[in-house]
């Protein structure tokens, strides 16, 4: 389970590097205290501002990890980074059949094969155009329907407003 499903990864971070208030820090302590995924990643930022000021001086004024960096390491999980490396795979293996099948050069191969993929591509684009003319009516009609709600709307609280004014 990551930080971003769960809880603020920037409170986290702020706790770390101890710029929370006190109020606040007793809150995200007290917090900590209920989510494990919150304390194990404040364990871990904790542990590796050390292991880095054990590698080189930090500046003075930097306690601890720059939150812009640590924000900016990657955070893919485990299933994303597999996922993308069998994609990899799977691309990297049918180029190589396709070079290997073919009677052309290697050049004229990966020519055919950027061919193929820049019509994959342009297939999307069509699709997703045509979706797009296919919605439009649809979106179009449910805004006259939603102004015509709003219309509604704004003549009987309109209407409201009046009668209460000539009762009071």
């Amino acid at each position: 389970m990551s930080i971003d499903r769960c809880c603020d990864p920037e409170l986290v971070f702020d706790l770390a590097d101890g710029a929370l208030t006190p109020e606040r820090e007793r809150e995200a302590r007290a917090h900590l205290a209920s989510c494990p995924v919150c304390k194990a990643a404040y364990e871990r930022e904790v542990a590796l501002s050390a292991r880095l000021r054990d590698l080189e001086p930090l500046e003075a004024g930097c306690p601890s990890v720059c939150r812009e960096v640590a924000m900016a390491l990657p955070t893919r999980s485990r299933s994303v980074r597999l996922l993308w490396s069998v994609l990899a795979g799977f691309v990297l293996l049918a180029s190589l059949g396709v070079w290997v099948t073919s009677d052309a050069s290697p050049a004229l191969a990966i020519l055919g094969v950027l061919g193929s993929l820049w019509g994959l591509v342009s297939g999307g684009f069509d699709g997703m155009r045509t979706l797009a003319v296919l919605a439009g009516p649809v979106l179009l009609a449910a805004l006259a329907v939603g102004a015509v709600l709003d219309l509604a709307l704004a003549a009987f609280v309109l209407s409201l407003s009046r009668r209460r004014a000539r009762e009071a």
